[in-house]
């Protein structure tokens, strides 16, 4: 299978991410996603280097658009490790984001676009 984008065919089997789920672009990225079913965000620095408020909004509006199963948790703190806790939070914080859904964010939706085995 493949869908045409720009005149162009490109494999369904492709996989690609938008890092930091493509903030501050909420409504374009929610677009792109709606379009590629192939397309999924990570939430990484924008977990901590943003307001918190802020993120909850934006991570809000993700799920909202029912995208839920395809936002994946990164970490991207290779310079900042001691960012990684606070990376956490800002997901695990989120009381809107059901318990499946922090497991999903945290795990199930990476392993999945890894192709990993999946864990309960």
């Amino acid at each position: 299978m493949s869908t045409r984008q720009h005149g162009r065919l490109v494999p369904r089997a492709v996989r690609l991410y938008i890092e930091n789920a493509g903030f501050p672009y909420l409504e374009e990225t929610i677009a792109v996603l709606y379009r590629y079913p192939n397309v999924h965000v990570d939430v990484s620095t924008i977990t901590w280097i943003i307001p918190r408020p802020m993120f909850h909004r934006y991570l809000r509006g993700l799920i909202d658009a029912g995208l839920s199963k395809r936002i994946m948790f990164g970490s991207d703190q290779m310079m900042w490790p001691e960012a990684i806790g606070l990376a956490i939070q800002g997901v695990e914080s989120a009381e809107f984001l059901t318990p499946e859904q922090k497991r999903d964010i945290f795990y199930n939706n990476a392993a999945r676009f890894l192709r990993l085995e999946r864990r309960p």
